[in-house]
């Protein structure tokens, strides 16, 4: 097509792939039946994100985004099949912990507590004075309630892609797999929030979920682990479409959002594959209608009629 070097340049590489489009258009039916021969039927293969298909996330971490974010959470912990002296072990720790970071609650109150009634009557200066002693002997038992907070943590070999994870699933020569990397006082920071108990086992897998709930310190941990990447996978909502600029390397797309807009596809996919250029990317839709949806031309756009609506009202 370029008799020259010298003819190639920003708009006639863009008229060069216009022309393609063209050619492929005319002999789309052909294409389509060649690989419809061809293709592995892989869509229906069930996802093992935990366990013998971690190792194909690499490079970075991985969104998995749903509608059902709980049903995909239990999901993940369900295959993973943790043991279940694990889990006692682990729930036994958790409901140790929860009965230190109720009773630290507790104490963090009457501190409160005894700060407003000195900052309401300053001129108590005696009952000012007992209140600063109150303070420290209450914060001195919250520091060594803290100190007894038991560690927990999950056998690496139910850790996707720690070295032991992929020498169980015969996956150690998978160089670039992608694991978590979540240091122990974050975890304690976790373990002593009111979440539900599975979101801090998949916490101890890597995984976080992004849902709307009324935690903001857990929200707030979990951002934080995100824009440093580490954690290896994130499952969230399609309330993180818009507005994300996470660097993710993979990204899956639930079957139950099966009924997104175009638009809304491409948004989600814009949420991988924006850092290094040497990195593998993917996108792994969970159900092949979206294929239809991103392909085909689209008379009715639900966003554009919004905005028309919006800039003719």
């Amino acid at each position: 097509y370029f008799d020259s070097i010298e003819m190639i340049d920003v708009m006639s590489i863009k008229e060069y792939y216009l022309k393609l489009l063209t050619a492929v258009k005319k002999e789309y039916g052909n294409i389509f039946t060649y690989f419809q021969t061809k293709k592995k039927a892989l869509y229906n293969k069930p996802i093992k994100i935990t366990t013998s298909d971690a190792y194909t996330l690499t490079d970075g971490p991985t969104i998995y985004l749903a509608d059902n974010i709980e049903k995909i959470g239990t999901y993940c912990l369900k295959i993973a099949k943790i043991p279940d002296v694990m889990l006692d072990a682990i729930m036994e720790d958790m409901s140790y912990n929860e009965g230190i970071r109720q009773e630290i609650e507790r104490l963090q109150y009457e501190i409160n507590k005894n700060i407003d009634n000195t900052k309401e009557d300053e001129s108590k200066k005696n009952e000012n004075l007992l209140n600063d002693k109150k303070n420290r002997e209450l914060m001195e038992r919250c520091e060594g309630l803290r100190s007894q907070i038991k560690r927990i943590r999950l056998g690496s070999r139910f850790i996707p892609n720690s070295s032991e994870h992929l020498a169980h699933w015969n996956h150690s020569d998978a160089s670039t797999a992608f694991t978590s990397s979540i240091e122990d006082d974050v975890v304690e920071k976790i373990m002593l929030l009111e979440v539900e108990p599975s979101w801090k086992v998949l916490l101890l897998m890597g995984i976080g979920v992004f849902a709307k709930h009324t935690n903001i310190d857990y929200v707030a941990i979990m951002k934080e682990l995100a824009v440093k990447q580490k954690l290896y996978l994130i499952i969230a909502s399609t309330d993180y479409i818009y507005g994300t600029n996470y660097q993710f390397c993979h990204g899956y797309i639930g079957k139950d959002l099966a009924n997104l807009s175009q638009e809304k596809l491409i948004q989600a996919f814009g949420r991988v594959g924006r850092s290094n250029a040497r990195q593998d990317y993917s996108l792994r839709l969970r159900s092949t209608d979206m294929i239809d949806t991103l392909f085909q031309e689209v008379e009715d756009k639900v966003e554009v009629r919004n905005m028309n609506m919006l800039f003719s009202g």
